[in-house]
């Protein structure tokens, strides 16, 4: 009996030991699948990350936000299994080490969206309950390999947590204080001097401030202006002084630590000057768009500019349009304001940019590549391949994103700036050739471009068929991913071109000199001013979207001279375009959104009700659009009036070639007339997927204090400045 009992208690202890062996494997198989998820994610946020100022593809922005929402819920799990893992391994802490490195490497993926800055205080909670967790786990290992887990103890020290601060840096109400004193400088910058002997080609007089001294003591102020470098507290005089009753306005006290545009354009250093290092003025440009940017910036910031400073810029804006080519100028420093406004929203590239964060780099990388190889031969030695396998992919992983990194950030436009402006203010820089030369090496290489310069397309009578598939778009998938309306279905984006811009500009031009709207300047105002007074902006539109349409079935491209052919280029895409801001990004056009909506819904079943099936051909539509004109249900729809105005076009130009500079010239007007916005928010948002042209135009109509607050009825011919 007892000989029984023995051998019972010996099977059941077997048993134990065999399933405890099963658990720890199928334990170590979870964390080592998790590890390299956790891999994968990192290298797509760390390397690809950027990418999104530029890249409009859906997918791209789906997997991103995929695994910008699941990385961190992945390596809090993963450290739950760590933690609890009921064996011991020195693989562990320092895995839940690199896991806590691998939450703090998206630099280039801080934020996904405007509404994650504001949260900037639960991240700093959960990235220091991560920390101390870590750091418990390291510190119980620390008998079992005492050297190696302090290492990782002072690596994960070293590998500071930035993203909380940029978050907080980008948030609203940080924001209004740090640029109170930008408001309060430029409330009073147009005074400091003569403007009289204002010039913009030499930028004598436009002293907007590129650059504050390090040693700022006012700590608002430094995070912005010293490149958004941590405040130091040292015994200098402050560049601000403080400002008396009763407006209680803060003065720039000038220094030669103060870095202002007429300072950069003044430098005689080589690197800036157009015989040496910037023949074609992108560099100064660079500096110029920094300080632009800031003013961006005010407008998030609930600020404005006085009047007399929109003035100045005007005088800058028309300078710059007035030279050959000046419109490609004045776009391209748009786009580098924007890239700016990018990073500081959803980077870390504006608190990283320092030589102290360089040095924490450089410091960690043998660290991160060390401990691991040190791991990787225990690992073979004992014959545990797989797990060699993991902790070498998971090692490449962080070594992959820390190089990617560090190279993106040093090749920054944020890091350009503190090259030059340290150029600017070192005389020994200037005289030095081979200082200048690294940085006029250093500021030509672009990692990743400003935007993809695309406008995005949409034609009402090509996608008014298109109904939203049921399998995908329901119920059940409502939760996670945007309604699809009937008609919306976008045609593929196609290319900036020159003309376009050259057309904005154009437009810009004459308006700021003539105030004049393009039908007047046509002189067809009296013939088609109807068609510009309609309900809403959305009805304008769609009515000559729908006539555009109409007008280049009628007239084709291959009928037009090469002139004629660049309006048609202009006009078709500029209307495909706004007729995809209704349809796709209504927030960015006037009117409220739902009510843009519910009228692009009317006009896609007026469609439908017109033109029937699918196989319908471009031909037949037009033919009955011709029909439509004396059909009085139909004279008021927006179909109607769109062929009606398309009829009018073709039947009362005096040739082809004056449809075409009709419509391009009112293409181009409204599309000025609709860019002033107050939804700074919105503008922001469409950043993340690619960037909105109507985004660019908004900022070059901020600079110039156009504003759209027309009197009721009146929705496009009276456009206003303030």
């Amino acid at each position: 009996m007892a000989e029984l009992e023995e051998w019972v208690w010996n099977k059941l202890a077997d048993r134990c030991n065999k399933t405890t062996i099963e658990d720890q494997t199928k334990q170590m198989i979870k964390i080592e699948v998790l590890l390299a998820i956790t891999a994968a994610f990192l290298v797509f946020l760390g390397v690809f990350g950027s990418f999104r100022r530029r890249c409009s593809n859906g997918a791209f922005a789906m997997v991103g936000f995929a695994a910008y929402t699941l990385m961190p819920a992945v390596i809090a799990y993963s450290l739950g299994l760590i933690q609890n893992a009921p064996f011991c391994a020195i693989e562990l802490p320092i895995w839940a080490t690199y896991l806590v490195v691998a939450l703090r490497n998206m630099d280039s993926y801080t934020a996904h969206s405007m509404g994650d800055i504001e949260r900037w205080k639960s991240f700093n909670v959960d990235s220091a309950a991560k920390l101390i967790l870590t750091s418990w786990m390291i510190l119980k290992y620390a008998i079992l390999a005492g050297p190696i887990m302090g290492i990782l103890l002072v690596a994960l020290f070293i590998k500071v947590d930035r993203r909380g601060q940029a978050l907080k840096l980008a948030s609203n109400s940080v924001m209004q204080k740090n640029y109170r004193f930008i408001a309060d400088y430029m409330s009073t910058e147009h005074l400091l001097g003569d403007s009289s002997d204002e010039d913009p080609a030499t930028m004598r007089g436009y002293r907007y401030l590129v650059r504050v001294a390090d040693e700022a003591k006012v700590h608002s102020l430094c995070s912005m202006h010293s490149l958004c470098s941590m405040a130091k507290w040292r015994q200098k005089e402050a560049p601000w002084l403080d400002g008396d009753a009763p407006h209680y306005r803060q003065l720039l006290n000038s220094t030669d630590e103060v870095i202002t545009v007429e300072k950069v354009w003044n430098c005689e250093g080589r690197l800036l000057s157009a015989r040496g290092g910037d023949p074609d003025g992108r560099l100064k440009d660079l500096c110029l768009s920094f300080s632009l940017f800031e003013f961006i910036c005010l407008r998030f910031a609930g600020y404005s500019l006085p009047g007399e400073a929109h003035k100045k810029l005007c005088h800058l804006i028309r300078r710059l349009l007035s030279e050959e080519n000046g419109y490609e100028r004045i776009f391209r420093v748009i786009e580098l304001e924007l890239a700016f406004l990018f990073d500081l929203f959803y980077t870390k590239y504006p608190v990283n940019v320092h030589l102290r964060r360089s040095v924490y780099r450089m410091l960690l990388l043998p660290i991160a590549v060390a401990i691991p190889l040190i791991l990787l031969y225990v690992a073979i030695s004992d014959g545990f391949v797989i797990m060699a396998t993991i902790t070498v992919f998971f090692m490449t992983s962080i070594l992959v994103v820390e190089l990617t990194q560090f190279g993106i950030m040093i090749f920054s436009e944020w890091a350009k700036v503190k090259y030059i402006c340290t150029y600017v203010r070192s005389e020994w820089w200037q005289r030095n050739r081979c200082a200048g030369k690294l940085i006029e090496i250093l500021c030509r290489v672009w990692l990743v471009k400003p935007w993809g310069r695309q406008l995005r397309q949409y034609s009402l009578l090509k996608s008014y068929s298109y109904s939203p598939s049921k399998w995908i778009y329901n119920g059940l998938t409502a939760g996670y991913l945007d309604r699809k309306r009937n008609g919306q279905k976008q045609l593929d984006p196609t290319n900036l071109s020159k003309e376009v811009k050259m057309a904005i500009s154009r437009s810009l031009g004459k308006y700021l000199v003539m105030e004049q709207a393009s039908l007047r300047r046509n002189d067809v105002s009296d013939e088609l001013s109807w068609a510009c007074n309609l309900e809403t902006t959305t009805h304008v539109i769609m009515v000559w979207h729908i006539a555009t349409t109409f007008c280049e079935h009628e007239v084709p491209c291959a009928q037009l001279s090469e002139e004629q052919r660049d309006n048609f280029g202009i006009a078709t895409k500029l209307s495909q375009y706004l007729a995809y801001l209704v349809v796709f990004a209504p927030r960015l056009l006037p009117g409220h959104p739902c009510r843009t909506d519910y009228i692009f819904d009317r006009a896609v079943g007026e469609a439908r009700e017109l033109f029937g099936g699918s196989s319908v051909s471009m031909e037949e539509q037009i033919q009955k659009l011709k029909t439509v004109i004396d059909n009085e249900q139909c004279q008021e729809t927006i179909v109607g009036r769109g062929a009606r105005l398309g009829m009018q076009l073709v039947n009362g130009a005096a040739d082809q070639w004056q449809i075409w500079k009709v419509l391009a010239d009112f293409w181009a007007d409204i599309m000025l007339y609709v860019a002033p916005s107050n939804d700074t928010a919105a503008h922001a948002r469409y950043l993340t997927t690619g960037g909105e042209f109507v985004t660019h135009v908004w900022v070059l109509v901020s600079h110039a204090g156009i504003t759209r607050d027309p009197p009721s009825g009146k929705q496009y011919d009276d456009l206003e400045r303030s």
